[in-house]
């Protein structure tokens, strides 16, 4: 009852916030790509991921919001096939699966295969070749956003911070992109109170959204949320009652809000 007071206005900003950015989706858009890109017709956006899976359960407002967008294409780089429990030849083929449910081609789903980039939490992934890694796709593909983990990897798991690490490093050192402007986007970490808030976490990501301008925010409407429910029981292998109670609760399904790197 003491809370009340406070929760209760919290709430109710949260639903309206939530239900006005479903509405009108414009109200939080900003460009995501570099200056000298604007007038590109067709932009092209890389995710960068470290296993099958973590696009539909950290990913899928943005992931959704841009696949059914007709001027975007959209690509998924996933950087092991998900191996830890010896399950990596099922698992390439759920992702693939997956992303043909958000809407994707197959073909513009890459997955590698390098035992020296495992999935073993025990196992450091080096950043020179993640980084390495990456940029040979931005450059094959003429990606002009790239989006991926930050520092602290949503989860902690040291592959979706390797990720963010070669990541960064590629956006920072490369040449290339001195030429070829690229980007680069990581998707803010929270608390585990926010992360398991749902769209109670709106009011909290608007606030990261207006602390700088070059902050990006997504939010999934019920079509975009449905859509990466539907493309996580493609995962067949992974779809265990925690990760079903993940999917309900879990502010990343409705929300991403995003700092950029570079």
């Amino acid at each position: 009852m003491i809370l009340a007071p406070i929760l209760v206005p919290l709430l109710l900003a949260s639903v309206a916030s939530y239900v006005a950015l479903c509405w009108r989706p414009q109200l939080a858009e900003r460009s995501m790509v570099p200056a000298k890109k604007q007038d590109k017709q067709q932009k092209h956006v890389l995710f960068v991921t470290a296993h099958p899976d973590d696009e539909c359960m950290f990913f899928t407002p943005t992931l959704a919001s841009l696949a059914r967008q007709p001027h975007v294409a959209v690509s998924l780089l996933c950087l092991s096939k998900g191996d830890h429990d010896g399950h990596g030849d099922v698992r390439k083929k759920e992702l693939i699966k997956a992303a043909v449910s958000f809407g994707l081609t197959p073909d513009s789903v890459i997955i590698v295969d390098d035992p020296n980039l495992p999935d073993d939490p025990k196992k450091a992934w080096n950043v020179a070749l993640v980084a390495k890694t990456v940029e040979a796709v931005v450059a094959a593909g003429d990606v002009d956003t790239v989006f991926t983990f930050d520092r602290q990897g949503v989860s902690g798991h040291p592959n979706h911070i390797a990720a963010y690490m070669g990541v960064k490093h590629m956006a920072l050192t490369s040449q290339r992109f001195k030429f070829h402007p690229v980007n680069v986007y990581a998707l803010d970490s929270v608390g585990l109170v926010r992360k398991y808030s749902s769209i109670i976490d709106t009011v909290f990501s608007l606030g990261a959204l207006v602390s700088a301008k070059s902050n990006l925010l997504f939010v999934a409407d019920i079509q975009a949320y449905s859509a990466g429910v539907q493309a996580m029981a493609m995962h067949e292998s992974q779809l265990v009652w925690f990760r079903k109670l993940y999917l309900a609760f879990s502010r990343y399904m409705f929300i991403n809000t995003y700092s950029k790197i570079n």
